[in-house]
């Protein structure tokens, strides 16, 4: 199941006396979602009540009134939305309803509706003298509306507990609605012969017992952290890992990239050693890409290797670095020279780390989200643009989609070429002139996704020059970095080192640069001859003023 955006509103519609307020209150109460009726709309608006419609000004009016209540409850917040038995007789209500979210058909005979409605007078379309054949006749024209809802769930002589079991079922399963149902979302990679989980929920540290738990009695680990990281989060997991049935060790490192080294991987093995850490032990990398970098690499070359787990702390890092197996260590003369590949075990986000991220940090990190939206996913892209601020409060329905989906997107190209041979240099958007930018500044005067956005509208600007793209991919591009509150420029750095260091790149292979653009938001087209005077160019379009 792939990611949606979270739905506007969940509908239900059903003939009169099937449970639609009743049991809407109690799924929007179940989600923590605003609940409205469009019947209690229409009553407000009016200033008189439904049977009072009917009788001083008709049918059509009630209809018109219907509409306009619609359209204002999926204009507010995410809400479940009851609506009135005659609702999707009309196109126009049908389609908004479409747009809106899933529409759930609540079903009962008509035996039923006649018990649960008799002894109303509020029903205007049930005061005749054969109210049952009324229901019949109602219920057989508006058969085929009710069949536009996208899943139907009997309310006849089911308690409201089963309805709302059965409702929520489908919700689940529904890709816009996953993540306003389900706490936790789970996605499933599968690279070469590897094959692991992304788990992603609130408080997930606190069921790492549950969810990697020791393969064998006094099974021995160690984890790897900083020593920031360490003061918030390294109680916790250890804890979590003991109730696992993991005897656990910590190892606190500086923070930075000058701890991805081979000293720094030395340090490690001497402690894996320390401890007699065997093939049955595990390495779990607490923090962000630099500690799972080189955590990663540890736990690929220890004893020619032995499990490891991802449990990444920043934003960067939970939706790019944890997934894809590439582990490295630095060297003077470059960054990542020395590694290889190494798929975790498996990766646990858990989002409340993201309460105490600072602001540039998670800012930093929507960087790699953007790019995944860019090449990939126009739906989330249009998502950013209109919810953005709800991410960045940490909402976390926005939060739950957000990470979700881009996981998906980058198990997917992981999948695809889990050795990073070719396809998956779709990934590197923004990286070419990013990295040129970032190696020619200083490690905090310049985070890895603020250096990737300037990355990207250089990128974006060339794609345009050469012809890839129109204005309109370049500016929405723009706009969305910028509301990000990401540069769109580079600091004041040696242009021409930069320019140089372009050509050192890591897609370089046989003289030919692989030069992923965006010829259109969710789309990617990697280009292999590009000329470097084009792309020194391309580099001034971010240079500072």
């Amino acid at each position: 199941m792939d990611y949606l955006p979270p739905a506007r509103a969940i509908m239900l519609t059903g003939f009169m006396g099937t449970g639609k307020s009743t049991n809407g209150r109690r799924l929007a109460r179940r989600l923590g979602l605003d609940f409205l009726d469009t019947d209690d709309l229409v009553e407000e608006a009016a200033g008189k009540t439904i049977r009072a419609i009917f009788e001083e000004e008709g049918e059509q009016a009630f209809r018109d009134l219907e509409t306009e209540a619609l359209g204002r409850s999926l204009a507010g917040p995410r809400s479940v939305i009851a609506t009135g038995g005659g609702i999707m007789l009309r196109a126009e209500n049908v389609a908004m309803m479409k747009a809106g979210g899933p529409v759930i058909c609540l079903q009962a005979s008509p035996k039923t509706i006649l018990s649960r409605t008799s002894c109303r007078d509020t029903r205007p379309l049930l005061q005749g003298e054969d109210p049952l054949g009324t229901i019949k006749t109602l219920m057989d024209e508006r058969r085929d509306a009710y069949g536009l809802a996208d899943y139907a769930v009997s309310a006849d002589n089911a308690d409201r507990g089963t309805v709302l079991e059965r409702m929520c079922e489908h919700l689940a399963g529904d890709p816009r609605t996953a993540v306003l149902v389900e706490a936790s979302q789970r996605v499933m990679v599968r690279a070469g012969s590897a094959q692991y989980r992304i788990h992603i929920q609130r408080g997930a540290f606190h069921a790492l017992d549950r969810l990697c738990p020791a393969r064998s009695k006094e099974a021995r680990c160690l984890i790897v952290t900083t020593k920031p990281i360490a003061e918030l989060y390294a109680d916790l997991v250890t804890a979590s890992l003991a109730a696992g049935g993991w005897d656990p060790d910590v190892i606190a490192l500086a923070d930075g990239e000058a701890t991805k080294t081979l000293d720094g991987a030395a340090a490690l093995y001497d402690r894996l050693i320390d401890r007699r850490v065997d093939s049955a032990g595990m390495v779990f990398a607490l923090g962000g890409g630099v500690v799972g970098d080189l955590a990663g690499f540890v736990a690929a070359t220890y004893r020619r290797g032995i499990a490891f787990a991802q449990l990444p702390t920043s934003l960067l890092a939970q939706v790019d670095a944890s997934s894809g197996g590439k582990v490295a260590v630095n060297h003077p003369r470059g960054k990542n020279l020395i590694g290889t590949f190494h798929q975790p075990a498996g990766v646990v986000i858990d989002t409340a780390t993201l309460d105490t991220l600072p602001e540039r940090e998670l800012r930093s990190g929507l960087a790699e989200i953007i790019k995944h939206a860019a090449i990939a996913d126009a739906d989330m892209f249009g998502f950013l643009e209109s919810e953005l601020e709800a991410f960045l409060a940490l909402d976390e329905v926005a939060v739950r989609y957000i990470l979700a989906r881009n996981c998906q997107i980058k198990a997917r190209f992981v999948e695809q070429d889990p050795w990073d041979r070719g396809q998956r240099a779709v990934l590197n958007y923004g990286h070419t002139i990013g990295h040129a930018v970032e190696r020619c500044a200083g490690e905090w005067d310049l985070r890895h996704g603020e250096a990737v956005a300037i990355g990207m509208v250089a990128e974006a600007r060339l794609a345009h020059k050469i012809g890839i793209c129109d204005e309109l991919t370049v500016a929405r591009q723009l706009a969305i970095i910028e509301k990000a509150g990401l540069p769109t420029t580079a600091p004041p750095i040696d242009m021409t080192e930069a320019a140089e260091s372009l050509m050192l790149d890591k897609k370089i292979s046989g003289g030919r640069l692989r030069l992923p653009l965006v010829p259109a938001i969710g789309q990617v087209k990697v280009l292999t001859d590009i000329e470097p005077d084009a792309l020194r160019e391309a580099l001034m379009y971010v240079a500072h003023e």
